[in-house]
């Protein structure tokens, strides 16, 4: 088998090793929004990174405007997961959009700001 043989079959088993791992976060995103939908009405917002981290935040939000679970999926690779963002919690939507430009991360107020839009 050539060199050259060798390098298209390791891309090639790179390309589908990284389909199959984007399945499963894709699977993790569907479980968690489906188990976000039954708290209560849903604000997605994300901020993509071009060769930095990107962002996915999920607030759950009651009928009062008040967030009862808010997760976080922020990286770079397919290994990443949502965790939980307790300091959202128990916030109404108009104290989190307020506190917006205080906040430390600068992606998670952008991804903040295009959930609320």
């Amino acid at each position: 088998m050539s060199d050259l043989t060798k390098i298209i079959i390791f891309i090639f088993s790179m390309w589908i090793l990284q389909g199959i791992l984007s399945y499963f976060q894709i699977r993790n995103f569907k479980k968690v929004v489906g188990a976000m939908k039954k708290e209560g009405k849903l604000l997605i917002g994300q901020q993509k990174g071009r060769i930095s981290q990107g962002i996915i935040v999920i607030l759950a939000v009651d009928k009062d405007n008040k967030v009862v679970n808010a997760q976080e999926m922020r990286g770079i690779t397919v290994f990443d997961r949502f965790k939980l963002k307790e300091e959202f919690i128990n916030k109404s939507i108009d104290e989190i959009k307020k506190e917006l430009p205080s906040l430390k991360d600068k992606k998670t107020a952008m991804a903040l700001k295009k959930a609320f839009d």
